[in-house]
């Protein structure tokens, strides 16, 4: 069993440590399993071997004995980076500060190689209704039909399984994230949060586009639970959220915060940044802490194979605007540090000079959706 002294340097003087692979199932669309969102390797894919076979082998093991002597981790390097940049508002706040410190107290014997469930992310389906102009079919069945490419769905035969041994370890459980696709429409969902105890130190995670009714049996079944924290993808509001958010209805999202504002839950909202958003980001910033108080916003910058969306990408004559408008919100929510950081990640999009065009994307979403983007974004013309 692992002495508390080398617990504490692992989680206290390691460079390169993370409790994620002895903690963290995460299972992508396709099957794939990784050590976490930003890890790189593929470790084993749920549709073909056995979970278990997975969580021991050789490639698992590895990346722990690496981070138990400090070494540099391949698989890591995406998540290092990040610290490196800066992005964060201190060392260590990206990922694997999140898991070390949910992990930190737990029991676990971090000498050896056994996985102990701590916590879910389950992208386990890409379901969704929605055709988002920055997703991509990996993350919404609807643009796969749209693209005439296979649905990513976990079989029936491997997710109920899955599911049954998540219930008989779930002792040991301290945060599930549910995502996709979209969450209320994975079926899979239903039959595992009604497995899980209703604790109050079990944090639900829920990333959604809120585009549901609020007789919705898995957001019913989402609110038994004591601890949930929803992340509502919102990108604008009015006519741009929904030219953004393909299939969407600006007052059926706006009807489900005020319903979620009911229960006692934490609501986040998320947006992605692209020369769609950027002119009017720190708008919807103000906008969300306005009418609805919300303070808790993520951003992420846009990615998914879109990189003709990027910022960088932006007409020159509206770049200082934009800036403009990022330093003055960066300083009216100076005591918001991750917003702050998030922030200044978008002004250093802005500082890239542009690599691709925009327009042939949009034109063709236009044609796809009998949309009007020169209308909506007069300013990208």
């Amino acid at each position: 069993m692992i002495s508390p002294k080398h617990k504490f340097q692992l989680f206290k003087q390691s460079s390169n440590f993370c409790s994620a692979p002895w903690n963290l199932l995460y299972v992508w669309t396709d099957g794939r399993v990784q050590t976490c969102t930003k890890g790189f390797e593929n470790l084993g894919n749920i549709q073909t071997e056995p979970l278990d076979s997975i969580l021991h082998n050789d490639k698992f093991d590895a990346i722990r004995q690496q981070m138990r002597q400090d070494q540099t981790v391949d698989n890591c390097g995406r998540c290092i980076k990040l610290e490196n940049e800066g992005t964060g508002t201190k060392k260590y706040e990206h990922l694997r500060n999140l898991y070390n410190e949910m992990f930190r107290l737990q029991d676990v014997d971090y000498d050896s190689n056994n996985f102990k469930l701590g916590a879910l992310d389950l992208h386990w389906s890409s379901t969704c209704n929605l055709k988002c102009v920055t997703c991509w079919a990996q993350q919404s069945s609807s643009i796969a039909q749209e693209q005439n490419l296979p649905v990513q769905h976990t079989p029936s035969s491997v997710a109920y399984p899955l599911i049954d041994w998540i219930a008989e370890n779930q002792h040991s459980l301290k945060e599930v994230y549910l995502s996709g696709g979209e969450p209320s429409l994975i079926k899979y969902n239903l039959y595992l949060l009604e497995k899980l105890e209703k604790r109050s130190d079990l944090l639900v995670r829920v990333n959604s586009n809120l585009t549901w009714d609020t007789d919705n049996k898995i957001i019913q079944e989402i609110l038994k639970f004591p601890n949930v924290l929803f992340t509502c993808s919102s990108d604008s509001t009015g006519s741009k959220f929904n030219y953004i958010r393909r299939g969407a209805d600006w007052s059926v999202f706006e009807r489900n915060i005020r319903f979620l504002q009911q229960f006692p839950v934490k609501i986040r909202v998320n947006s992605v940044n692209s020369v769609l958003t950027a002119l009017d980001l720190t708008d919807t910033i103000d906008f969300y802490n306005d009418k609805f108080g919300i303070t808790d916003y993520t951003i992420n910058q846009c990615g998914m194979e879109h990189t003709y969306l990027r910022t960088r990408n932006i007409p020159d004559q509206i770049k200082p605007a934009i800036k403009n408008k990022i330093t003055a919100t960066i300083d009216k929510y100076n005591y918001n540090l991750n917003l702050v950081g998030s922030l200044k990640n978008c002004l250093r999009e802005l500082e890239h000079s542009k690599t691709e065009d925009y327009r042939p994307f949009l034109d063709n979403i236009d044609s796809l959706a009998k949309t009007h983007w020169r209308q909506v974004f007069p300013e990208l013309v």
